[in-house]
């Protein structure tokens, strides 16, 4: 076992692996066969379990689960409960609420009961049709608009009775709802009211949860129109969707693989077979069946293992006849060149083979690098002793382009771009990582321009713009290799126009000599004027005709600078002179406002402009919001007295229709709206919690002299008269 070791990744593990590679796969043929005939045996035993399980499962959620609460409903609260001789419901059917409140209190108790009675009953209602009301476990209702569950108890005449529904209660849970119309067992009629009872969903789970056999199983429901409603346990989305496409593909059993779980099965029973149309589904994971199969599958590993093993042994008795005819070349090459420690590991061939590579490829690397880098030392203008200096182009002119790159990097630009297949002569030269430099070699004939090389680089800007993203400046024309620093610092110079063109601009400094550097006079106090007075508009107007003019006279960028400088001073001055330093802090403002790029810049003061523009003008908007708020608790506090905007004029010293004015503004509401609603909320409050107190006393406390008004004013807002609400209040009071 000692000599293993030296064989290891070696010619002579070559010579092993072709001789078992026929055994190999043989072994992987017969042992595909025998596994995929476990996997079909395991398939079909699982697909036979899981239906078991799933029709056990929709029998207990259906027949015994939900059964119950139905025959509860139907035998004891219909029979035991309300249909009896002077009965609450069959009374209540048929006659008005008003003077039958112990009657209602009494039916509530009877709903109350049956709540209690069933465990995981969320809520009882009756829906009295004829009468309009609604009495429920908790509360009696006399409009059904009032109910929190007001929607559905409208849409019930268009519910199917005695079946199962899904639905979200006005509470936020989720529940399933039987409906039965009333009278029962008259289906044929016309229904004088609804009764309907809501199952808490998570009771459902609870109960679904407990009859299966694993932990790791799950169940789902989906109803008729696919909606999941009930999951025995936390899931995600994706296996909610791997269900619902295992359903409309039909297989009622299918085998996946999770990444989280690995292999699970799906299995769903269609809604056919529910009696609400329900269809049921499980996931399970394969690792949860104790199967036959899994046996088959152990005995075809060890036997496939065995005869594996057992050709190995052979394949290596024969090929240690064959080896160790490369042994002394091997060590010839290893004491010349000592490969790095993966290679020591590597077949002989792939050990003489990376030896000879290596070496060409390190000829190749310095000669390489040793170019590069006195070229960027021609570039940058470091050196002009330069080996390589005779290699380039003599009987012509240069011209040098400064790259600077925005989205990618230098080395792929430089393959992209010489993959381009161009009759212009140049030389590509990486400075770093996001700088580039091209030296573009002219004829002394050629009448070649700077704007010529610009159309070259706008070409290879198109071709290349899904890929990377560059600017760009072109030098001055120079006749010597020794002024070819000259021509690419000046091109720098030229790329510091990025800031009036944009970053991905082409810049010619050819064009930018000839830029104006005499200073526009702006009217800065227009500027000034106009944030002083809150003029938003006059503000934005300055700095668009600030901005345009900046743009269309081709100003030098220092010029630029000075000029945007100077907005940056007026504005601050406006700052200091308004006092305005909590909303501009003192800081170097101009270079927080200053941006990548003029159009950047004029965008940042343009936001700080407004901002001050409509502090300035919202400032003095509402100045007597205090005072306002002030009247608005003198209101409060005298609603039993005479209340009127000359009054309150006199309280606060200001003309009444200017305190109606600001009312409106500061309240939103007008003075007679606000009085009028905060009067009768009084009113309503004290009818509820002061039952000694009369209708008049009330009236006259929220100040109404006249009992009559007021009672039209309470029933204008609330929908019925004074008396019914004390007394509709009173009842559900009593009952609860």
């Amino acid at each position: 076992m000692k000599s293993l070791p030296k064989y290891r990744n070696s010619f002579f593990t070559r010579l092993i692996l072709s001789y078992t590679v026929f055994a190999v796969v043989l072994i992987g043929l017969a042992g595909g066969y025998l596994y995929s005939k476990a996997n079909r045996l395991m398939v079909d035993e699982i697909a036979r379990d899981s239906q078991i399980r799933l029709v056990t499962a929709k029998d207990y959620v259906e027949q015994t689960l939900l059964r119950k609460y139905e025959d509860n409903l139907q035998n004891t609260v219909l029979s035991s409960i309300f249909i009896q001789n002077n009965s609450n419901l069959n009374y209540l059917l048929d006659n008005r609420w008003e003077g039958n409140s112990s009657r209602i209190v009494s039916f509530r108790q009877d709903l109350d009961l049956f709540k209690m009675m069933n465990e995981g009953t969320s809520y009882m209602t009756v829906y009295f049709r004829q009468e309009n009301y609604v009495v429920d476990n908790n509360r009696f209702y006399t409009q059904p608009d009032n109910s929190k569950d007001a929607a559905f108890i409208k849409r019930l005449g268009q519910e199917a009775p005695n079946r199962w529904l899904a639905r979200k209660l006005p509470d936020g849970k989720q529940a399933i709802t039987y409906v039965v119309k009333l009278p029962y067992e008259m289906p044929n009629a016309l229904p004088d009211g609804y009764l309907f009872v809501d199952i808490d969903l998570e009771h459902v789970k609870r109960s679904a949860a407990n009859i299966m056999s694993s932990p790791l199983e799950k169940l789902y429901i989906f109803d008729e129109h696919g909606q999941l409603i009930v999951r025995t346990s936390e899931s995600n989305p994706e296996e909610i969707d791997l269900l619902r496409n295992a359903i409309s593909s039909g297989d009622t059993v299918k085998e996946i693989t999770d990444k989280k779980q690995g292999k699970i099965v799906l299995s769903y029973l269609d809604g056919s077979k529910s009696g609400n149309g329900w269809t049921y589904a499980i996931i399970r994971p394969i690792n949860s069946f104790v199967l036959s199969s899994g046996q088959f599958k152990s005995s075809i590993f060890v036997g496939c293992s065995l005869v594996l093993l057992f050709g190995l042994i052979i394949s290596y008795m024969f090929s240690k006849q064959f080896y160790i005819p490369m042994k002394g070349l091997v060590q010839h090459i290893r004491s010349l060149y000592q490969p790095n420690p993966v290679n020591t590991q590597a077949n002989e061939f792939a050990i003489i083979s990376s030896a000879l590579n290596f070496l060409g490829q390190k000829i190749v690397t310095l000669e390489s690098r040793a170019k590069t880098n006195e070229m960027k030392s021609l570039v940058l203008g470091a050196s002009l002793d330069l080996e390589h200096m005779d290699g380039l182009p003599q009987d012509c002119r240069y011209m040098v382009a400064h790259i600077r790159l925005i989205e990618g990097y230098s080395d792929k630009f430089k393959q992209r771009f010489a993959a381009i297949d161009e009759t212009i002569h140049r030389e590509f030269v990486c400075l770093n990582p996001q700088e580039a430099a091209i030296i573009y070699f002219l004829d002394s004939n050629s009448t070649m321009e700077d704007e010529t090389i610009a159309a070259h680089l706008l070409r290879i800007k198109e071709e290349i713009r899904e890929e990377i993203h560059f600017g760009a400046a072109i030098g001055i024309l120079v006749h010597s290799p020794e002024e070819i620093p000259i021509s690419y610092q000046l091109a720098q110079q030229a790329y510091r126009y990025r800031f009036v063109y944009g970053p991905e601009a082409i810049v010619l400094h050819s064009k930018i000599s000839t830029f104006h550097s005499s200073p526009y006079q702006f009217a800065f106090d227009l500027y000034k004027n106009a944030l002083k007075a809150g003029d938003v508009n006059g503000a934005n107007r300055f700095i668009d005709e600030f901005a345009a003019i900046l743009e269309e006279r081709s100003l030098q960028l220092e010029t630029v600078e000075l000029s945007l400088l100077q907005l940056v001073s007026t504005l601050y001055q406006v700052v200091i002179e308004l006092e305005l330093q909590k909303l501009v802090p003192p800081s170097n403002l101009f270079d927080e406002l200053k941006k990548d790029t003029l159009a950047a810049t004029i965008d940042s003061i343009r936001s700080l402009s407004e901002r001050i523009a409509l502090h300035v003008r919202e400032s003095g908007s509402h100045a007597h919001a205090d005072v306002i708020l002030k009247l608005k608790n003198y209101i409060d506090e005298h609603l039993h007295e005479d209340l009127s905007l000359n009054i309150l004029s006199e309280v606060a010293s200001l003309a009444p229709a200017y305190i109606s004015t600001l009312f409106g503004e500061v309240m939103r509401e007008t003075f007679t709206e606000y009085v009028t609603r905060t009067r009768l909320d009084r009113a309503a409050s004290l009818l509820q919690d002061e039952s000694r107190m009369s209708v008049a006393e009330i009236a006259s406390l929220v100040g109404y002299r006249n009992p009559q008004y007021f009672h039209n004013k309470f029933k204008a807002r609330y929908g019925i008269t004074p008396v019914q609400y004390r007394n509709a209040n009173s009842a559900v009071t009593m009952a609860q």
